[in-house]
């Protein structure tokens, strides 16, 4: 069902349909050199993630539920509804990519949170290194 809905999506491209979508750039340089350069883009439920370039040679990605972000920018506990997920903290999914290249993940719940790093080191919804406060 996912692989139709994306097929559906790519129809209406071609035909000049615009679904709207989110743009998120990651860069950081440093002496002229880029340390991250990454592109996503999302558009409904499919995500196209681009490691454009990387220091180590790839780009880490970490993904949050929405309200895992806001709790760790307040610092304050949301009362969730009655059919949410509580926010545990824990990334939902974990990837890297090879710095040139570029992967469709489909099926992302709307308003994820997303941190990118050159590094493979666990992150918290803030976008932090885990294993330093």
């Amino acid at each position: 069902m996912r692989n139709f809905t994306a097929l559906l999506y790519y129809l209406f491209a071609l035909l000049g349909c615009d679904m709207g979508a989110t743009t998120i750039v990651h860069r950081a340089s440093a002496n002229g050199v880029d340390i991250i350069d990454s592109e996503v883009r999302v558009t409904d439920r499919i995500a196209k993630f681009e490691c454009l370039a990387s220091q180590s040679g790839q780009c880490h990605y970490t993904l949050f539920h929405h309200d895992c972000a806001a709790v760790a920018s307040t610092g304050a506990a949301k009362q969730p509804a009655a059919d949410a997920k509580p926010c545990t903290g824990q990334a939902f999914e974990r990837f890297a990519m090879i710095a040139g290249t570029d992967k469709e993940v489909i099926g992302l719940e709307p308003g994820f949170k997303l941190c990118v790093s050159a590094e493979d080191q666990a992150m918290t919804a803030d976008c932090k290194n885990a294993g330093h406060p």
